[in-house]
């Protein structure tokens, strides 16, 4: 038994629709499973329903995106009331953002001779969050690099001439949010951010931090091992599977934590 707290489907930035990403799990051994697409909750939504038949446990989750100084830090919720209704106004409003956010970078690409058109990347978005992956798979597509990193590289990453950031949104703000929806608040893949950066949200009142991740070797899950130990942090983990790359695949069932860590956290839950 094990589980994976951090998954995507075709509803933010990941291919696979719920169902496909619940058969997968099935097959891959994991039983308990959170779809955390970033900053919707449609695809859990989805998956909630079928995830009986397959045998598997679906906790509810999302992917905030928050950004302030100019850094964007995500965070993970987990059993979140999807219904709640300023969560639900919060998605509403960011979508749209999103949207004119991806209109932005596409003008700055143009002015770049990178000619791609912004319908096009609404329609490989589809149903999905739009976001710089949906604009990047459009340059790969038309020639302009030659994958995603690529294009992040040159182009969408932040200090690069097309980037546009996302629209102001405290961690502190994110990790009320997620609590007030009735969640648990978590750090994600913090290996990827500056070291001195991480006191700061743990003073946000995050409850715990994403310490198995794809991006973490073993000296770094360690490392947050020991500061959720030290913090009374939650520790929680998962694959960040996309279907996208080209490591999704092996990352998926080898990344997972034990079925005691979802214990936990819903222990932590009971107790507030």
């Amino acid at each position: 038994m094990s589980a994976d707290l951090h998954t995507h489907t075709l509803y933010s930035d990941g291919v696979l629709s719920p169902e496909q990403l619940l058969i997968k799990a099935k097959e891959r051994g994991i039983t308990i499973l959170s779809i955390t697409d970033h900053d919707t909750m449609d695809g859990y939504v989805v998956g909630e329903a079928l995830a009986e038949q397959y045998g598997i446990e679906l906790i509810s989750g999302i992917e905030l995106s928050c950004f302030e100084d100019g850094v964007d830090y995500h965070i993970l919720g987990y059993f979140l009331d999807p219904d709640y209704p300023r969560l639900k106004t919060h998605l509403d409003i960011f979508r749209r953002e999103r949207v004119k956010r991806a209109e932005r970078i596409v003008k700055k690409l143009r002015n770049l001779s990178v000619n791609i058109h912004l319908d096009d990347v609404l329609e490989r978005a589809g149903a999905g969050t739009i976001g710089r992956p949906h604009i990047a798979a459009e340059m790969v597509k038309n020639g302009y690099v030659k994958d995603l990193k690529n294009a992040f590289d040159r182009f969408l990453a932040n200090g690069k001439p097309a980037f546009e950031g996302k629209p102001k949104f405290h961690v502190s703000e994110g990790v009320d949010l997620i609590n007030a929806s009735g969640g648990l608040a978590v750090l994600a893949h913090p290996g990827q951010m500056s070291y001195d950066r991480l006191h700061y949200i743990i003073e946000c009142g995050i409850d715990g931090l994403e310490v198995v991740h794809p991006s973490h070797p073993l000296d770094i899950r360690v490392y947050y091992h020991n500061v959720a130990m030290h913090y009374w942090l939650l520790e929680t983990g998962g694959s960040d599977f996309h279907g996208t790359r080209i490591y999704d695949e092996s990352n998926f069932g080898e990344f997972v934590i034990q079925p005691s860590a979802v214990e936990s956290m819903l222990n932590h839950l009971a107790k507030r």
